[in-house]
Parts: C-alpha cells; sequence; structure tokens
C-alpha cells in the first residue's frame, strides 16, 4: 500500500529536505514524495508512515532527497553559451595566460554528466589537442546515483540531440546503442558528491569558470543569494559564472557585473579597479571593449536599451499569443535581468513550459517571478491553473485571491477561482465567483478568445456550473 503524507507532515519533510540541501519542495511535490517514501520504507521492510519519519537520520535523509531532485539534462544544453565559451572566453583566456597555468573550471550540479562533458568538449574543441595548458573540470552533485551513471558516461537519444554530428564522431565510441564518452574528454573531468546547501570544497579557489544551471530555481531566494556569495568569492576576478536562462540575479546578488557575450548573457567577477596617482590630473583612456563584450549596465544608467529590451518582451509575448513558443522563448530570454519586466518575461517562460507539460520547471519559475516582484499576476494565475489541475485547492485559492484582488476585471481568474472553491466545497462561494465571471463576460463578443478558450464556451461552462452546484449542495447535506 502506498503510504500517504498529509499536508503538515508534507511541509515538515519538506522543511528538512531543504534544510538539509535547499531543495525547495512545493506542494506540487506531494505525490513525488510520496512515491520517494514508498521506495525507501520498502527498502527498509517498513510499512508505518510514521514509524519511517521518527527513523529519518542524516543517511536516509540524503537517500530520500535523491529520489526527489530533478536530474533531467542534456548535452549543451545552453547552446549560447558554448558559443560565447568558445569564441569569446576561451579564446581569451588562452591568448592572456602563460600556458603553464591550469583553466580551473567547475559543474556544479552536474547531475549526470552531460554539463561537465560538454565543457571539456568545448575545451577540446577551442584549445586543440593536445592541450598546450593543463585543464582541470570538476563536476559535483548531491546524488550518489546520478554521479555514478555521470561517471559510466554511456547516453543516447534526447540527451545528444544538441551534440553536432563531427563532435559526436570526435568526442563517442558507439557501444550497443548507447554512445559512450571517450578517453580525452574524460580525463578532463573529475566527479564528487557534493552537497551545495554546505561549505565548499577544498578545490573550489581560484576557479576560472562555473557553470551552475537549473539548480538555483529550487532554491530560496536567501538559499540562492548564500550560494552565489561563495561562488564569487572562490571566482578569479574577471572569471565567468554560467546560471540557467530563467535563473536571475536580479534583486538577489549584485556583485557580479553581467557581460553580452555575441548573443549570451553570462555574470562575470569584476576585475580589480586600480587607483591612479595622486599626482595625475589628465583622465587616463578607458580600455576599448571587444566589439561582442559589452558590459550590460544598469538601464537607470543606460536609458537607450530600454526600447529594445521593451521590443523583445513585447515581440516574445505576441509571438506567445500565436502559440509560436519557440519562438517566443527565444524571444523572451533576451529580456535583460535588470529590466522592468523581466518578472512578467519570466512568468511568460513559466507559461511556454506549462504549456510544454514543463510542470517542475514551470512551476520553479513562477515562483521565481513572484519572488522578484510579489505582483506579477500571470505568474500568480499559472501557479493556481497548476495547483487546481492537482486538485490542490487550498494552494490554488491562494494564488487565485490574489491574482483576483490584482486584476479584478479580468473573467480568468474569477472563473478558475470558482472551480478551485467548487473543490474545497465552499459552494456559495463558488456561485459568486461564476456568476462574477459571466457579469466581466458580459462585455464581451462571443467570438472573443482569452487564453485559447472562446467567450462562448466560458460562458456555457458557468451556466452549466451553476446548474450542477444545486446537485452538489443536495449531496453534501
Amino acid at each position: 500500500m502506498r503510504p500517504t503524507l498529509s499536508t503538515g507532515q508534507f511541509h515538515r519533510l519538506a522543511g528538512r529536505i531543504a534544510e538539509y540541501s535547499g531543495f525547495m519542495l512545493d506542494g506540487g511535490r506531494h505525490r513525488s514524495l510520496e512515491s520517494a517514501l514508498a521506495v525507501r520504507m520498502e527498502a527498509l521492510g517498513i510499512s508505518d508512515t510514521q514509524t519511517y519519519l521518527q527513523l529519518l537520520d542524516g543517511t536516509e535523509l540524503h537517500q530520500l532527497t535523491e529520489l526527489v531532485v530533478n536530474h533531467e539534462t542534456q548535452f549543451f544544453r545552453t547552446p549560447a553559451h558554448h558559443r560565447a565559451l568558445r569564441e569569446h572566453i576561451l579564446p581569451q583566456i588562452q591568448s592572456n595566460r602563460p600556458v603553464t597555468q591550469p583553466l580551473r573550471c567547475w559543474s556544479a550540479g552536474c547531475a549526470t554528466g552531460e554539463e561537465p562533458y560538454s565543457l571539456a568538449i568545448s575545451v577540446l574543441e577551442t584549445l586543440g589537442q593536445p592541450l598546450s595548458r593543463p585543464v582541470e573540470i570538476y563536476a559535483t552533485d548531491i546524488s550518489a546515483q546520478a554521479l555514478q551513471k555521470a561517471v559510466a558516461g554511456r547516453y543516447r537519444g534526447r540527451a545528444l540531440a544538441n551534440v553536432a554530428p563531427l563532435e559526436l564522431k570526435r568526442h563517442f565510441v558507439p557501444q550497443n546503442g548507447l554512445f559512450e564518452v571517450g578517453s580525452q574528454v574524460r580525463s578532463l573531468v573529475r566527479f564528487e558528491q557534493h552537497n551545495l546547501h554546505t561549505a565548499l570544497p577544498s578545490w573550489a579557489r581560484g576557479l576560472d569558470i562555473i557553470f551552475c544551471q537549473n539548480v538555483t530555481i529550487y532554491f530560496a531566494v536567501e538559499t540562492c543569494r548564500a550560494l552565489m556569495g561563495r561562488f564569487f568569492d572562490v571566482l578569479v576576478p574577471g572569471g565567468y559564472l554560467f546560471l540557467g536562462y530563467s535563473e536571475t540575479l536580479w534583486r538577489i546578488f549584485d556583485r557580479f557585473e553581467t557581460v553580452e557575450l555575441g548573443g549570451a548573457f553570462v555574470y562575470r567577477k569584476p576585475l580589480p579597479r586600480v587607483a591612479l596617482p595622486k599626482q595625475q590630473h589628465q583622465p587616463r583612456a578607458r580600455p576599448a571593449l571587444k566589439r561582442d563584450e559589452r558590459p550590460v549596465r544598469p538601464l537607470a544608467r543606460s536609458v537607450s536599451t530600454e526600447p529594445q529590451q521593451a521590443s523583445y518582451f513585447e515581440q516574445g509575448m505576441a509571438q506567445l499569443e500565436a502559440g509560436a513558443f519557440d519562438d517566443a522563448l527565444r524571444s523572451l530570454q533576451l529580456v535583460k535581468h535588470d529590466h522592468k519586466q523581466y518578472p512578467q518575461a519570466l512568468a511568460a517562460i513559466a507559461r511556454i513550459h506549462a504549456n510544454r507539460g514543463d510542470w517542475d520547471l514551470a512551476a520553479a519559475e513562477a515562483r521565481r517571478a513572484i519572488d522578484l516582484d510579489l505582483l506579477t499576476s500571470d505568474a500568480h494565475l499559472l501557479l493556481g491553473m497548476m495547483s487546481a489541475n492537482q486538485e490542490r485547492w487550498d494552494e490554488a485559492v491562494g494564488h487565485l485571491e490574489r491574482v483576483r484582488y490584482l486584476d479584478p476585471r479580468a473573467p480568468l481568474p474569477s472563473f478558475h477561482l470558482a472551480n478551485a472553491y467548487r473543490g474545497q466545497q465552499r459552494l456559495d462561494l463558488a456561485e459568486r465567483e461564476y456568476r462574477s465571471t459571466l457579469r466581466k463576460l458580459g462585455v464581451m463578443a462571443p467570438t472573443d478568445v482569452l487564453d485559447g478558450v472562446s467567450v462562448a464556451w466560458l460562458r456555457d461552462t458557468c451556466q452549466r456550473f451553476l446548474q450542477h452546484l444545486d446537485v452538489d449542495r443536495l449531496q453534501h447535506r
């Protein structure tokens, strides 16, 4: 029999996992946590949930955490970042540094190994073989199971979708329908188990490059802020931090500078400023930047970027409404982290992921939009709808009531809120919101479309549900 967790048990257990790993589980992971619980209880021969929870020590907490942490990734997951590496960062390091000095990189949260192996391939493709300098690539993850797969280095299908055919031939060996990472790539990567919620390893100092992609989307803001501080301290001046497209340090950590490299936005630790001698009165000329290496200044200082950023946002939203999800995602990802519409862009990106069925990523990005701006109504609406789809009615009502407050004239939030109230068996409130939805739809034409749903359909559905409410009342007397 599958174990069940009460709401209180879920939140207490999720809190322990967050305290241990930094990984935040929202209500949408209730069932996945129960599934992980079932696996561990069966392995230990325990049939009572409460007994298991009482025995949950550090080792067992780690085993449980491994089962709920998402390890899905692929090679060259963010191609633009690897172009920036190959065309700008690696050549710059190669030309400006003595060949005896090593290149030191870290893939933090490496999952099953695709990210550090991608980094190694980019290094080999850029610097040539044999390498003219020492290269050290460290790869860490909290999950021992994921690291076992990473060390094995055998992949197929979707994981290899972004690998160019020539690179697949050069750096992989076919093995019984799989592709095994070649020895030259393996020789550059060192795997190690590490929890990013704890102090950094002793080797994590003097790093040139850190990749930490689609990890912090699962962290609370304070956890993310503390981790970014540790990353900042161990990077060399001028070192680079690569986060996922949907991850932002806006209003979280402001010591990095954002740099555009050939269309990709990355974070860089600033170089130290050299004080001018007191007797020198003439200002020294500022060194010219390379064409594709432009520090991104705050918008308050660079108003000229605002129209272009607004056009990215407006273009992305238009493409989203037209159903061109890939184009919309590309446009919205160009909205800079310090732009005033970035939380709305992030909410729209979350909506794209939801449309594709990537529920965890959609929820994480919607929460980040809310963390950046509590008044991001689209993010609340998405989280409310997702919660309702999973029959987490209390959570759904909490988000949808916020949307109704933020956008009182919009009919869709009232409609979804009515459904959530009905799920809670608060039938009088459900009736009120269905009737409110009908009033708001009254000024619209039947052929108008709201988020892919016609006004005529919404009206008919509200009328039908209002009729069913009387039946529901009789059943619950």
